[in-house]
């Protein structure tokens, strides 16, 4: 028996709002800075690129986002053509984008946290605002993980009722 109609749009549509998010989650990392003693000499700059869970967020959104936007033309195209695809593919690579999502949101959250922390005895609350940014996008990869795991379950359950 083939995955239904509604179980197929109810999957084209998470992974549509998982790209979505995984979108937003870039853009939040990737425009996330901070300069201290803005034109002066003791200019100091804060950015992503300076934190390597931040870099490695911003590494799984871009490979996260290629990949599920693969399996959203992919899905279009099955469902179009009337045809069932390749469901090992859709597990696997669910499986793959879910724990890329999921490892680097608590990599992210995690290190700015600690960052944070260290910072905050030798500047204060200076850096608050570019480690709040941080963690929201953090926040918003793991809300796309949410979304990327519920898609996995239901390409388990597609392929454990295929015959």
């Amino acid at each position: 028996m083939a995955a239904s109609k509604g179980s197929r749009i109810a999957t084209l549509i998470l992974r549509i709002l998982t790209l979505i998010l995984i979108f937003i989650s870039l853009i939040i990392n990737a425009s996330n800075s901070k300069t201290l003693n803005k034109g002066t000499e003791n200019e100091a700059k804060l950015e992503f690129k300076n934190v390597y869970s931040y870099r490695y967020l911003i590494a799984a959104a871009v490979i996260g986002g290629v990949l599920s936007l693969i399996q959203i033309i992919l899905s279009i195209y099955h469902m179009v053509t009337k045809s069932e695809g390749t469901p090992l593919f859709y597990l696997f690579s669910d499986y793959l984008l879910s724990y890329l999502l999921l490892s680097s949101s608590s990599a992210a959250l995690g290190a700015g946290i600690d960052t944070r922390a260290n910072l905050k005895e030798l500047f204060g609350t200076l850096f608050d605002s570019f480690f709040d940014q941080g963690s929201g996008a953090a926040a918003v990869l793991l809300i796309a993980f949410i979304c990327a795991a519920v898609v996995s379950i239901l390409s388990a359950l597609a392929l454990i009722r295929k015959p």
